[in-house]
């Protein structure tokens, strides 16, 4: 594995007061107003910027700072928009004599800082920037390789700057960071492609980078100017992070001694809103650098960015577009496969072309499939165990696999990099994509134990930037954004595509389920069809019997029974043969059935009752045991009509049958004699119309006069179950 300082050797630049230093470099001035202009605190030699002491300035209103020129710096405060910063005006201090100054303001709510810089002397004309500006943009938009962009960039910021060596840096995965770009005089050695511990620029230093985009120090052997705070302030620390004339912590001062600068400049290269790396500039002896060269450098820096950025993301397009193309051709075959419902199989040959890699691996439920150069198969399982917890975002990379896990340095040279993702399947599966090990040789500038002399007096930075070179192990090709895109993308499609499968096998199962249920169920209707079938021929031969011992007997009174007995055999044959008929074996239409019920009463009954009964019933369909219990209480009731409305002759009876809300109204109307007060029910068919009403939950009402008898019966159809069962105690006579 490469070098890595030990932990307390990391945090050195971070114990310095990076952002609060209580002080500024020298060169310049420093002025903290309050929201009344009043200076509240100061640093610098404000005697050469603005013309007072420090000691006369603390405390004191600017009102009455105007420079020979005239311009007053309290119209600066009138004029700050406190959502902006930056350079505002030369000055020209009274009296006059220290040349002009460069004034940059960072205003907040509670007030200003105010900056003082020595401008250039004589200033520069702005046409010539300009034109030095464009030639350096336009050599950054030749086309070309991106390692030849990196050293355009570092030629043309020392051609504007004039810095005896210019570097671009570039910061790596590990925190290190890589000399990618190099512009410098024959006299220094090359440090191009030499790398720096990740130590040397921490992450607090990162950060103010990252806030402060520009870093000048003229003269590293400068002493620093404390801040100096008025007595109404008291010991209040100043942030001044967005200073130029912030001072350096001293280790980094000494660090560029140490390389030979006397003095130095670095531009943050910001890409995607996150450090990208720096442009670092340095001089064998004090150089100061004016605001029209400083924002020179500054803007080719942005543009510099952005060639950065686009050439970065026109690569991650065109590697995203091929791997798209890889795995839409491979998903398009699986998804007929799953038209023609073929089952899901995942390919190894296909699936290590989707990722370029060494070796591809599929781990799912005690089962691992290989291809390629990869860990054996347990070592393989247990990877895919231990990455389980990781893949819940879908995909995980990593070129230095040993370095995460422990387990894996006994398989780097077959597995430095793993690529993985997740299939959520019946049984879930694990992709992984394997890289081998590169062994390959690093240049670091400087020996790796010479890095800081740690005991009991204050750490000092390196001394020596020799030349040091590592052998790199255990560590593989670096996964692209476009690869672990490619993968996560790959998983979800997959996830999609068995969880189709799955729906899909789950369909067929239920369309099997409903096809022998719709099976078994017409083998019931067939078989119930024959059941009523074999009762109502049983029930004709019943009632044929019972109709010749009915005229085998003499007696009218024991022939009227077994005359009542055949009525309501026929009542129930009835219901049984239109069940016979019907596709329906649960169900009866009550229209037809009384229509036929009544015609085959009236045939008994003789020809002088021939079309004497008038129907007129809904076709609705009742329950085959409701039909029944209805067709007794129509035949008790006709049977009553015949027998007394008339005096046994033959004449009109209506009946009517339609619904009434949740249920059924049933209207038995003559227009007889009527019962002529006398209390009638004491005989067997009113009370077996009693019965039957109740076994269907039901309610009778009859009406009598000189204009005949009527009997309404409303049964609740919803009811009838419930109210059968609560009919249990009663006896239904045949």
């Amino acid at each position: 594995m490469g070098y890595s300082p030990e932990e307390h050797h990391h945090n050195l630049f971070d114990r310095e007061l990076i952002h609060v230093p209580a002080a500024i470099q020298p060169h310049g001035a420093l002025l903290w107003l309050d929201g009344l202009g009043v200076v509240t605190q100061l640093a610098g030699d404000t005697s050469r910027a603005v013309g007072v002491a420090p000691e006369a300035l603390l405390g004191q209103s600017v009102d009455a700072l105007i420079d020979s020129k005239g311009f007053g710096l309290a119209q600066i405060m009138e004029r700050l928009d406190p959502r902006l910063q930056g350079y505002v005006v030369k000055w020209h201090p009274e009296p006059p004599g220290n040349g002009a100054w460069d004034i940059t303001a960072h205003p907040n709510r509670e007030g200003a800082i105010i900056e003082f810089e020595p401008a250039a002397t004589p200033p520069a004309e702005a046409a010539d920037s300009m034109s030095q500006l464009a030639r350096a943009i336009a050599s950054l938009d030749l086309p070309g390789e991106t390692d030849e962009l990196f050293g355009t960039m570092a030629a043309e910021v020392r051609r504007l700057s004039g810095y005896d060596r210019v570097l671009v840096y570039r910061f790596l995965d590990d925190e290190a960071g890589e000399v990618v770009g190099e512009s410098r005089s024959d006299a220094l050695p090359s440090l191009l492609n030499h790398r720096f511990q990740g130590s040397e620029i921490p992450g607090e230093a990162r950060g103010l980078y990252l806030r402060n985009r520009f870093r000048i120090i003229p003269d590293a052997n400068y002493v620093p100017a404390p801040l100096r705070t008025s007595g109404f302030q008291g010991a209040q620390t100043l942030d001044i992070s967005d200073c130029s004339l912030r001072s350096a912590p001293p280790i980094h001062l000494q660090y560029l001694r140490n390389m030979g600068a006397a003095s130095s400049m670095s531009i943050s290269i910001v890409v995607k809103n996150e450090l990208w790396g720096l442009v670092a500039c340095h001089h064998s002896t004090p150089r100061h650098m004016a605001y029209e060269m400083r924002e020179a450098c500054r803007h080719l820096a942005r543009v510099f960015s952005h060639q950065i950025e686009a050439r970065e993301e026109a690569r991650h397009q065109r590697q995203s577009t091929s791997l798209r193309h890889l795995r839409t051709a491979w998903l398009d075959d699986m998804r007929v496969a799953l038209e023609r419902d073929r089952p899901l199989e995942l390919d190894l040959a296909r699936l290590a072309g989707m990722v370029p890699c060494d070796g591809v691996a599929l781990v799912s439920a005690g089962r691992t499939e290989l291809r390629g150069q990869t860990p054996g198969e347990t070592e393989t399982a247990a990877l895919a165990q231990w990455l389980e917890e990781r893949l819940r975002h879908e995909a995980f990379a990593t070129h230095q696999l040993p370095g995460e896990l422990a387990a894996a340095a006994a398989y780097a040279t077959e597995a430095s990099g793993v690529l993985a993702t997740s299939i959520d399947a019946p049984d879930p599966i694990v992709l992984l994509w394997f890289r081998a090990e590169e062994i390959f040789p690093v240049r670091w500038a400087g020996s790796s134990h010479e890095f800081y002399d740690d005991g009991p007096a204050e750490p000092t930075p390196r001394t020596s930037f020799a030349t040091w070179t590592e052998t790199v192990r255990q560590t593989a090709r670096s996964w692209s954004r476009a690869e672990v895109n490619a993968a996560r993308q790959l998983g979800r499609s997959l996830t999609a595509l068995f969880q189709q499968q799955a729906l899909r096998e789950l369909n067929r199962r239920l369309r099997d389920t409903l096809a022998e249920q719709q099976s078994l169920v017409a083998q019931k209707n067939v078989l119930m069809q024959e059941v009523h079938h074999r009762v109502q021929n049983s029930l004709q031969i019943v009632n044929s019997m019972l109709q010749l011992q009915a005229r085998q007997t003499s007696d009218r009174k024991v022939r009227g029974q077994f005359e009542g007995a055949v009525n309501r055999l026929m009542a129930v044959s009835a219901v049984h043969r239109h069940l016979w008929r019907s596709s329906d074996a649960q169900n009866v239409r009550l229209g037809p059935y009384l229509k036929e019920l009544c015609a085959d009463l009236m045939f008994s009954w003789g020809d002088g009752w021939s079309g004497r009964v008038a129907v007129e019933a809904t076709d609705a369909a009742i329950p085959s045991q409701t039909a029944v219990t209805l067709a007794l209480l129509v035949t008790e009731l006709l049977t009553n009509a015949a027998k007394y409305a008339y005096a046994g002759s033959p004449g009109p009876v209506e009946v009517r049958a339609d619904s009434a809300g949740d249920g059924l109204r049933l209207v038995v109307r003559d227009h007889g004699l009527g019962m002529r007060g006398k209390v009638q029910g004491g005989g067997l068919g009113s009370k077996l119309i009693r019965i039957f009403t109740a076994q269907l939950g039901g309610h009778a009402e009859t009406l009598t006069g000189e204009s005949g008898t009527t009997v309404t019966i409303t049964v609740p159809l919803k009811r009838n179950a419930c109210a059968q069962r609560d009919a249990t105690s009663l006896e239904t006579p045949v």
